[in-house]
């Protein structure tokens, strides 16, 4: 798993030290693809909960946004949502995950317990075929 220490848009603080001892979904973007990796992260994170149930805290769910070159505008935006109820989006403000995004596409990374990268794919969209096979593999973690 990449060396990693960010904060969320709540404040909260992960790092890949604070995640280790269970399997991780990784899913990063570019900041101007917001929409796109909310939309995906979203609809796989609420599958997964539904699939995996009870095992479904056994699994660290992380999304990430390359945060380097942000505007008044994004940071209003983001103070704004503080008060609503969205899920975790952490802010990668130093480019501790950037290597790897690519424009237009999300960045899915599946490590297991131990940190290493059991898969790796580039997404346009989440559809029922790619949550069964990441279904799969969590499965075999947890």
């Amino acid at each position: 798993m990449p060396q990693f220490q960010m904060k969320d848009q709540y404040g909260q603080s992960y790092s890949d030290s604070s995640v280790k001892g269970k399997p991780v979904v990784l899913m990063g973007c570019f900041l101007r693809d917001l929409e796109l990796c909310r939309k995906q992260g979203r609809k796989l994170y609420w599958k997964m909960q539904n699939l995996l149930w009870k095992d479904s805290s056994k699994v660290h769910f992380l999304l990430y946004l390359d945060f380097q070159e942000t505007n008044k505008l994004v940071e209003n935006y983001l103070e704004e949502s503080k008060t609503k109820q969205y899920e975790s989006i952490l802010l990668d403000r130093k480019g501790h995950l950037t290597v790897g995004l690519t424009k237009g596409e999300s960045y899915l990374r599946i490590f297991n317990k131990s940190g290493k990268l059991i898969s790796s794919s580039y997404q346009e969209e989440m559809d029922e075929n790619l949550i069964q096979e990441i279904y799969g593999i969590l499965k075999k973690e947890i």
